[in-house]
């Protein structure tokens, strides 16, 4: 098992969290979800996305968030 990733707006990826993530875009991306996996492209370093204030403010203090992972690797491959 991959342990969870927690995701909020403005935070610097380490390199495990940011594969995590793109490997649940790629899998939201093949099971047709494009409106899910576009929200998790946004936290990722090469998006280029650039957070507003009130996102970063939320950020620091109770979200955007999302978790990642807590199931078998081979299902985000």
């Amino acid at each position: 098992m991959e342990p969870s990733v927690v995701l909020w707006a403005g935070k610097s990826l380490s390199g495990d969290e940011a594969e995590s993530t793109r490997r649940a875009v790629a899998l939201l991306t093949r099971a047709g979800e494009h409106e899910a996996a576009a929200a998790f492209v946004r936290f990722l370093p090469e998006s280029g996305h650039d957070w507003t204030p009130d996102e970063l403010e939320l950020g620091a203090h109770a979200g955007p968030w999302l978790g990642l992972g807590g199931g078998p690797a081979d299902h985000l491959r």
